[in-house]
């Protein structure tokens, strides 16, 4: 069995009435909060904590975000990476995966990110690949409309080529670290990237070196046929949502198995039944 926690760093649970309990945590602004949660999830032998994110807060009834921060209804939506390092460095085996839209980023940045806090962690980071939601993301970032559906998977496609240009941009033997002849690391075993593509224009090299893991793991929830391609295309953790019935799973697991093999890939082994988790390792193959 996988286990895999689902998260959202703001100041309810998944239940947005939650914070009016008399016994809820209300230092949820603070590290200890989150470490307390991670070394819970630790102790319960959790593999990995997974934070969904928004970039912006529930404003669409009437426009207006004054019923939902009169509620509480997760209004307070935290910066992930300062979280999962905390929760990081206050475990040794949780993995710690957290969302980056690509619509509202940009690669080079995304990259070197999640490289560092991959080193920072030993190894246990992972990023949730999304495109973003509505038009009060666009409008947090200088946009009048969120853009269409299927052009946003399209950059999405050339954003993860260039984060994978990125973390590959060091080869895993290029520090040398040799003081007597001043060979801190070797310049054939760093490369540049010189992405030029529709969307973007990277250079690099990456100024983060291979992390221990060689890179951070990527996960995709991607449910619209679009979407599904772009999981199968690039994720090693899969998403899905809860199924309508046993069949339903069943069809639903063979087809983005099917999906992962026309991509080249290595499809996830079994029969297609579904985990209890509901989530599909994709493979790196």
């Amino acid at each position: 069995m996988v286990l895999v926690a689902f998260l959202q760093a703001q100041n309810c649970s998944n239940y947005p009435a939650s914070w009016r309990h008399a016994e809820t945590a209300t230092d949820f602004l603070t590290p200890g909060y989150f470490q307390r949660i991670a070394r819970t999830l630790e102790d319960a032998k959790f593999h990995l904590a997974f934070f969904d994110d928004r970039l912006a807060m529930p404003d669409r009834y009437g426009d207006d975000f004054a019923e939902s921060v009169r509620h509480g209804i997760r209004v307070v939506k935290l910066d992930l990476i300062p979280l999962m390092t905390a929760m990081g460095l206050a475990t040794r085996h949780l993995g710690i995966g957290g969302t980056y839209s690509t619509t509202y980023s940009l690669p080079f940045h995304v990259a070197r990110t999640f490289a560092t806090l991959d080193h920072m962690l030993g190894g246990r980071a992972a990023w949730n690949i999304v495109t973003s939601l509505n038009d009060s993301e666009a409008a947090n970032f200088g946009e009048d409309a969120h853009p269409e559906h299927d052009s946003r998977y399209d950059r999405a496609d050339e954003f993860v080529e260039v984060v994978l240009g990125h973390w590959d941009s060091w080869e895993d033997d290029a520090i040398v670290l040799d003081r007597a002849t001043g060979l801190f690391a070797d310049p054939a075993k760093v490369h540049r990237l010189d992405h030029q593509g529709k969307w973007f224009k990277s250079r690099g090299p990456l100024t983060v070196p291979r992390s221990p893991q060689g890179r951070p793991v990527l996960i995709q929830a991607g449910q619209s046929g679009r979407g599904r391609r772009f999981a199968a295309r690039w994720g090693e953790l899969l998403f899905v949502l809860f199924p309508p019935n046993l069949g339903f799973a069943r069809r639903a697991y063979a087809e983005i198995k099917a999906e992962v093999a026309r991509h080249g890939r290595d499809p996830p082994g079994g029969d297609g039944q579904c985990d209890a988790a509901g989530v599909a390792g994709a493979g790196k193959g």
